[in-house]
């Protein structure tokens, strides 16, 4: 194609060969050109209108013709040099755009001003270096890059590049006219001003003193295009910090649009479970799907494709924050949920625990001569008022849930005697308590911590008949500190390592009830820890947090 350019360039665009030699550079270019894909088939409208263009442009083929057709072939492959990374082909573009500026400032500028023409020396010196310019492009090896790559062209070079040229060519034209300066005198000093400017004007952009110049300010108005896009962001935020429901917040922010957002007339918006209008539903439509949202718009003119690229990230905004509303609102409602099955899951092992001792008793007085024994009866008139307290507080957190400040105290003297006289039919566990026990403690947290253990070491004890238990209770800094030791075997480690953070399942029996315990403690400001785990030693104990 280059080569064909030149040779018209050399024949001359007026003489016959010259114009089919451009009939033929205009096919090669066809060939090569990067903005339709070469597998495309043409119409037949567009094919006659692309001859009947050509030919036209043939039969009065002028040097000016020539000079703007060049323009824009460097500013095409100037747009395309950037988008190459290997050396070869990204040098392969340079040449080529080398010699479409040479083409243009020696051979081409002179045909369309006659004023503007080099000396002999300088135009020798071009028609033989424009050759060798296209005798190295052809000996440059082939990049795989360059086959690969689709053939794109960064549109802001191509224009930067034409533009450039074109004020190259008037300014050396303008010079000659003005100061009365020869050619190549006038193309030097428009390339001198012409260099000059564009320093001042990268100086500006990036001054490299600590201010952003005005490279900044381009910068934000091409993000922006003018749109207020940031106080509509702000709006949004204001109103995402004191909006919960999802639907009043997609309401108000939609209603935002309208009022903020210029060309926008109205639209229409749908989540899915619902939706709403805002605004004029009139005018032309554009729809933007984000995640589960749709938002419709309606502006007053066909907007542009960077204008529909801004309105479809703020549409994205919108749909992050919704969601963001969703899912809050779905969490509130799994922690309420969550909540009641707690509540409910503590209640049921209280209840639970209720029930072993009623079982106890029951046991007891299976036994011969229990009605007549006055051990019986002393057993169940300590425990039958006790169990029947417990189990009206069970009910009371059931109907009016308590905070953990309003939690019972009882004194720990009490407790430690009551738990005493309610387990002395299990002879296997020993107690063993300070002398003096001042002070109360919380008897829920304390209750459901012993209760849970003892459940556990029961069926222990039915594997394990020589068993024995250690109940010690202390006072320490903050509280007290209660520990249940046995001899038994140890908790295999991966039961251990879950005891306190879920359910776990094990033949011994650990699992939520030690899990709901744990929870009830630690918002009690105590704390249940597996203190010791060996054989012949498990321990756990009961403390205040640290």
């Amino acid at each position: 194609m280059l080569a064909a350019l030149y040779l018209v360039l050399w024949l001359g665009p007026q003489t016959m060969p010259g114009r089919g030699l451009f009939f033929v550079h205009v096919g090669l270019f066809m060939l090569w050109q990067p903005f339709v894909q070469g597998e495309r088939r043409l119409s037949w409208s567009t094919l006659l209108g692309l001859s009947g263009f050509v030919l036209l442009a043939g039969a009065f083929l002028q040097g000016w013709m020539m000079v703007f057709w060049i323009m824009v072939l460097a500013g095409i492959v100037g747009g395309k040099v950037l988008l190459f990374g290997t050396r070869a082909s990204r040098l392969f573009y340079l040449l080529a755009l080398a010699f479409l500026v040479m083409a243009l400032l020696l051979l081409a500028a002179p045909m369309a001003v006659a004023q503007a023409r080099p000396p002999q020396a300088i135009l020798w010196l071009g028609q033989a270096a424009l050759p060798l310019i296209l005798l190295t492009m052809a000996l440059l090896p082939t990049s795989k890059e360059a086959e690969a790559t689709h053939e794109v062209v960064d549109f802001v070079y191509s224009l930067f590049i034409f533009l450039l040229l074109a004020v190259l060519m008037l300014g050396s034209l303008a010079a000659m006219l003005l100061f009365g300066s020869g050619y190549v005198e006038a193309l030097l000093q428009t390339l001198l001003v012409t260099g000059a400017v564009l320093l001042l004007l990268g100086l500006a952009a990036n001054p490299r003193t600590g201010i952003s110049g005005i490279g900044g300010l381009i910068s934000r108005y091409l993000l922006s295009i003018g749109l207020p896009v940031e106080r509509w962001l702000e709006a949004l935020a204001n109103l995402a910090s004191r909006e919960e429901d999802p639907r009043t917040f997609i309401e108000q922010a939609c209603a935002e649009i309208a009022q903020s957002l210029p060309w926008v007339k109205g639209g229409e918006w749908s989540t899915g479970s619902s939706m709403g209008r805002f605004g004029v539903t009139e005018g032309r439509r554009l729809e933007f799907s984000q995640g589960g949202m749709v938002l419709v718009l309606y502006t007053q003119h066909v907007l542009s494709p960077t204008l529909i690229w801004h309105y479809n990230l703020l549409a994205q905004l919108l749909a992050q924050f919704h969601a963001d509303k969703v899912r809050a609102l779905a969490l509130k409602q799994l922690s309420y949920m969550q909540a009641i099955h707690e509540t409910g899951a503590r209640l049921t092992h209280d209840v639970k625990n209720l029930l072993q001792s009623l079982n106890a008793l029951c046991s007891a007085g299976t036994e011969r001569g229990a009605e007549s024994s006055p051990e019986y009866q002393s057993l169940l008139r300590r425990q039958l008022p006790a169990i029947s307290e417990r189990l009206a507080d069970t009910l009371a957190k059931l109907n009016a849930p308590q905070g953990f400040d309003e939690v019972h105290r009882v004194p720990a003297a009490d407790w430690w005697q009551d738990q005493r006289r309610r387990m002395v039919t299990l002879q296997w566990i020993r107690f063993k308590g300070q002398a003096i026990l001042g002070g109360e403690l919380p008897a829920e947290v304390f209750n459901g911590v012993i209760d849970n253990l003892v459940r556990n070491l029961v069926e222990k004890h039915l594997l394990k008949p020589e068993l024995r238990v250690d109940v010690e209770l202390k006072r320490s800094d903050g509280g007290f500190e209660l520990t249940v030791c046995d001899d038994g075997s140890a908790m295999p480690d991966p039961v251990a390592s879950r005891l306190f953070l879920g359910p776990v399942s094990s033949e011994s029996g650990y699992g939520i009830g030690l899990y709901h315990a744990a929870r009830y403690a630690a918002a009690a400001g105590y704390r249940l820890e597996l203190a010791e785990n060996r054989d012949g030693r498990v321990c756990f104990r009961l403390a205040p947090a640290s």
